[in-house]
């Protein structure tokens, strides 16, 4: 077996375990996530049927092509430039393998193949529900599929290379301050919101509809290569076309291997975690604390210097920063814009403002629901989870205290949200109550199923924290039961706000999650610390 394959296969199967299974019991919990990216996979196939059904009637049916292959170009750009920094620069195998008599190139090129299979996830979510949709209505022949397969396989190459290049700017500057987690977190939210700024730069019509979506496409068109490559061929298919943008991908994907591996020895060392002791201390006293305390201080200790695991966990609670802040300073604008662009609106200025409660619960919903921090705690233990278990602290005690520790990550921030949106709107007292009773009621359903998912779906095999946080079977299904949280929560509330009356109906969704919360405490309580001593790292 040659070094690359050998590499490879290592590598691979490090951070690939979710396809790895022996036995019936290993096979449904490697099949769990799959069949709900699966679902996924069908909620796209519906979307992007309608969208190209709508565009097939103007003739710009290609633009569902465009736009979806700019969808996941962005994704992939957006969470892959802080994935790349630990599946490039972080693995835990980096002592052994940089050690022994193999070219750098080898390496990387190895991890970067790795890097691409995880974001092919992303294509088969997204890109390939839309090229299915195509086909489904629009006439093609043979070589629509040709062109189709190549596309699926070479449209992450660019993103890669993009999130790669970033990945390491990104650790190289941060790698220069003391606070390096910090910098790299900061540097990450800037890329972040930098490529959604981009879509807003290319669509010139803001409007979410038929002619937006067209001005869209033609804007992706007109300067991504991958797009216009892929409309070119699909409306023309022309043979030394395909083969160019093979190339040009094959030669991408060489140079960028070229220039990590060229840096990467420097980034490495820069972005190291030991440190080096300039003086001894004498006499010193380490202070005294209950094991609760000492539990969460670990906990946020490990949050706050797991980039990627603070930058996949925060996006919710981000976006309920941003609007708050747009509300707060842009609401009566954008209302009236909204009232007068709309013929005979139904509601007054002042009749929308005395939803506001609602539609803050909805928002604390969004990111509470979506920040699930507890799925990844016990896997991130890794091998040092039997010395865990070993201290002389209960399970039931270690399982809470995770749970705490995320409870006072997310309220904090939806708390002070809610009381700045209450005072700003002047909401009542009974509605404050109850939107303040949400903070503290959806994160913790949340959080209690995160870790009783985590516990049934532990991951301490990973060679790096990525691949706990992103590919981890209680991370993916966490995440699928969130997003389904919050699409049935926000329903809820207008349904009974309109319905029932906004303190009425914010009053049910309290009840509700405070009794789906005492269920899973109890679950947790039980179960739990059985399910705990029962796992071996």
């Amino acid at each position: 077996m040659s070094q690359f394959t050998s590499l490879l296969k290592a590598s691979m199967s490090g951070g690939l375990q979710l396809f790895n299974y022996r036995g019936n019991s290993e096979r449904s919990k490697r099949m769990t996530p799959l069949l709900l990216g699966v679902l996924m996979g069908l909620l796209m196939l519906f979307s992007s049927s309608v969208m190209v059904m709508e565009l097939k009637r103007d003739g710009a049916e290609t633009v569902i092509l465009s736009v979806y292959t700019l969808v996941t170009t962005i994704i992939i750009i957006m969470e892959g430039s802080y994935k790349a920094i630990d599946l490039l620069f972080r693995p835990r195998d980096n002592d052994v393998l940089l050690s022994m008599p193999i070219p750098k190139s080898t390496i990387i090129l190895t991890r970067l193949l790795k890097f691409y299979l995880f974001e092919m996830v992303y294509c088969l979510i997204f890109l390939l529900p839309a090229i299915i949709a195509y086909a489904l209505n629009v006439n093609v022949d043979m070589s629509y599929y040709l062109v189709s397969l190549t596309m699926l396989l070479l449209v992450p190459v660019i993103p890669i290379a993009l999130a790669c290049i970033i990945g390491l700017v990104i650790a190289a500057v941060s790698g220069r301050f003391k606070h390096k987690t910090f910098w790299q977190i900061t540097l990450s939210f800037i890329v972040m919101f930098g490529s959604v700024g981009l879509v807003f730069l290319l669509n010139t019509n803001p409007d979410i509809n038929t002619n937006g979506l067209v001005m869209l496409g033609s804007k992706i068109t007109e300067y991504y290569y991958p797009t216009s490559t892929f409309v070119k061929l699909v409306t023309d298919f022309n043979t030394l076309d395909l083969l160019v943008f093979i190339v040009i991908n094959l030669l991408i994907l060489a140079l960028t291997t070229l220039i990590i591996s060229h840096f990467c020895f420097r980034i490495i060392t820069r972005i190291g975690t030991m440190s080096q002791t300039t003086k001894t201390v004498s006499n010193y006293h380490y202070p005294k604390h209950s094991q609760t305390m000492t539990m969460v201080k670990k906990e946020l200790n490990r949050y706050f210097n797991t980039p990627v695991l603070l930058m996949n966990t925060a996006m919710g609670l981000v976006f309920f920063i941003i609007a708050v802040g747009l509300l707060c300073f842009k609401f009566d604008d954008a209302a009236n814009s909204f009232i007068s662009s709309v013929e005979e609106f139904p509601l007054a200025l002042d009749e929308i403002r005395s939803f506001l409660p609602g539609v803050t619960f909805a928002m604390v919903a969004f990111a509470s629901l979506l920040t699930c921090i507890t799925a990844t705690m016990i896997s991130l233990e890794g091998k040092a989870f039997n010395a865990l278990k070993s201290l002389p602290i209960s399970g039931i005690k270690v399982i809470m205290t995770k749970v705490l520790t995320a409870m006072l990550l997310i309220t904090p921030i939806t708390t002070t949200g809610s009381l700045i949106m209450a005072i700003r709107f002047q909401f009542g007292i009974i509605e404050t109550i109850l939107v303040l009773i949400g903070v503290i009621v959806m994160p913790l359903v949340t959080e209690l199923i995160g870790i009783l998912i985590n516990l049934k779906y532990p991951r301490f095999d990973a060679d790096n924290d990525t691949v706990v946080v992103r590919q981890s079977a209680s991370v993916m299904i966490a995440t699928f039961l969130g997003l389904g949280m919050v699409l049935i929560t926000i329903s809820l509330v207008f349904a009974t706000v309109f319905m029932a009356g906004q303190i009425t109906g914010l009053l049910i969704l309290d009840t509700t999650y405070a009794i789906i919360s005492l269920f899973l405490y109890f679950v947790v309580a039980m179960r739990g610390e059985e399910i705990y001593l029962k796992l071996n790292a």
